[in-house]
This record gives C-alpha cells, sequence and structure tokens, in this order.
C-alpha cells in the first residue's frame, strides 16, 4: 500500500508551483510599457477624479510646468468657478496623432447653479489636448 502523504504533498508543491508561476505572469504584464494612449487615459480620469472630490491641488499638479509658473493655485481654483456641479467625468476617447501630443475626449455631467439650486443635469463632451515634456504628459492651461 502507497503512502498518501507523499502524493498529498507532491499536489499541495504542483499546486504552490503553478500559483507562484500565474502571479510571476501578472507581475511581468504590469511591467509593460504603456502605450502614449494608456498614459494619458490613466492622467486624464486622475485629473477629473481629483476635480470631482475638490481636491483642487491635486488637479492642479497635472498642468504643464509652464501653465503653473503663470497660474497660480488661486488663480486655477477661481477659473473653476462655482456656477455648476460637477457630477461624473470619464474618459471617452484618447488620439494620439503625434508622439508627443494627444487629445482626450471627456464625457462630463454637471448640474448648472441658478441661484443656489441645481436645475438638472446636463451632459456633455470636453476636448483636452495633452502634451508629453520631459517624459511626462501635461495639460497646459489653455489649450
Amino acid at each position: 500500500m502507497t503512502d498518501p502523504i507523499p502524493s498529498r504533498r507532491a499536489r499541495l508543491l504542483r499546486l504552490f508551483a503553478a500559483g507562484l508561476a500565474g502571479a510571476m505572469l501578472a507581475g511581468c504584464a504590469s511591467l509593460a510599457p504603456k502605450t502614449p494612449e494608456d498614459a494619458v487615459r490613466e492622467r486624464a480620469q486622475a485629473r477629473w477624479d481629483a476635480l470631482l472630490a475638490g481636491k483642487f491641488d491635486e488637479a492642479y499638479a497635472y498642468l504643464s510646468p509652464g501653465s503653473r509658473a503663470v497660474v497660480s493655485p488661486q488663480r486655477f481654483r477661481s477659473s473653476i468657478g462655482a456656477a455648476a456641479a460637477w457630477k461624473s467625468a470619464k474618459v471617452h476617447s484618447v488620439t494620439c496623432a503625434q508622439a508627443d501630443r494627444c487629445k482626450v475626449t471627456m464625457l462630463v455631467s454637471y448640474a448648472p447653479m441658478v441661484r443656489a439650486r441645481e436645475i438638472g443635469t446636463i451632459e456633455t463632451s470636453i476636448d483636452e489636448t495633452w502634451l508629453l515634456d520631459q517624459g511626462q504628459w501635461w495639460l497646459p492651461q489653455g489649450l
């Protein structure tokens, strides 16, 4: 009669090895370089997520270095205004026709404020142009 212990150990060892191999493959996949479209999509969404959460300093950090040199955080905050309440924002598309320039189309929902009351939700698209500078994607103010 054979001992079931070694076969049980062998199965556990094989199961452990398979799990370890899967984890290693997943880790390698996450190290794959991002496409410009993926990088810009991630940064554009993160910027809008910060705006929606009222984290204006975080959103300001996505402006290009040149824009931050001429636009103060206070001026940036006041440019957002209070005439509407942002509800949601989602990247709809990213197109990089040039290696250092991408167009992002955001789908945005907001509620205009009239006499401090919301009057319903409006959905629209907003186009943004993101530029690559010194290895990072930035949103220039006004483009």
